[in-house]
């Protein structure tokens, strides 16, 4: 007679949807340890591991959800899922099957497409000193401020501070359309998120062709060396989370 009365999670903390008709096992990678498997519905499948919590901090699970679906990436076309996407294993299944075919569209569009994010943010520094050397009005209200008091200068520093906010953005315009713009043409798709910082110009996404990766890549280069000296770009793979907005979870 079995004794054993332990019994399986209520909880799925759900990672990616891939496009797989078999039983996968990724192995204890997923979430507090917990083994990474498929459940299925037709050919599709939603990555889960077992979980006794239905609720996450990204700040502490956040690196092991990205982990995992990396890991899921190397061997599949993932739809990743947003963090914290918990829910039961019957209620996955039905979101498997409401959004079947909306799903089997997305395997479509991402399958052999990789996304490529890029971060343009300026080297304040020395776009300031280009800033300052490239305007007359700038240039002489700086040298009218230099070695006076604050008290007697308050009005023509407001005034220069507006006049320097005006160049970058004019500047930070310039540069982060023409970066977005020579890029856009080598993807299939793109997208401009908010910038996180007032340093940064650009915050894109591009899903691009594996086969156009390299060709992708010479460009940030060339695109480097042409602004290297006003900017720094951050340049990273991943998977395509721009690209999906599916949650079980709402």
């Amino acid at each position: 007679m079995n004794t054993d009365t332990r019994r399986v999670p209520r909880w799925r903390y759900v990672y990616c949807i891939v496009p797989a008709k078999n039983e996968r096992s990724f192995g204890p990678i997923g979430i507090d340890g917990g083994d990474v498997y498929t459940a299925h519905y037709k050919d599709i499948a939603a990555v889960v591991s077992n979980s006794i919590e239905n609720n996450y901090e990204v700040l502490e699970e956040g690196i092991t959800h990205q982990k995992v679906v990396e890991a899921v990436q190397r061997d599949f076309c993932v739809v990743p899922m947003a963090f914290g996407q918990v829910s039961t294993e019957g209620d996955v299944k039905t979101f498997l099957s409401r959004n079947y075919y909306t799903l089997k569209g997305l395997f479509t569009k991402l399958d052999g497409n990789v996304e490529l994010g890029l971060k343009v943010l300026w080297k304040t520094d020395a776009i300031m000193r280009e800033i300052v050397a490239s305007n007359d009005r700038i240039r002489i209200l700086t040298r009218q401020i230099r070695g006076k008091p604050e008290d007697r200068t308050y009005h023509m520093r407001v005034e220069l501070g507006k006049m320097v906010a005006e160049e970058l953005e004019r500047w930070g315009k310039r540069i982060a359309s023409e970066v977005s713009k020579r890029l856009s043409a080598l993807a299939v798709d793109g997208k401009e998120n908010k910038p996180l910082s007032d340093e940064m110009i650009l915050n894109a996404s591009f899903l691009v062709e594996r086969e156009k990766e390299q060709e992708f890549d010479a460009m940030v280069n060339r695109l480097e060396e042409e602004y290297g000296d006003r900017v720094t770009m951050k340049y990273v793979v991943s998977p395509p989370y721009n690209f999906v907005n599916l949650r079980i979870r709402r």
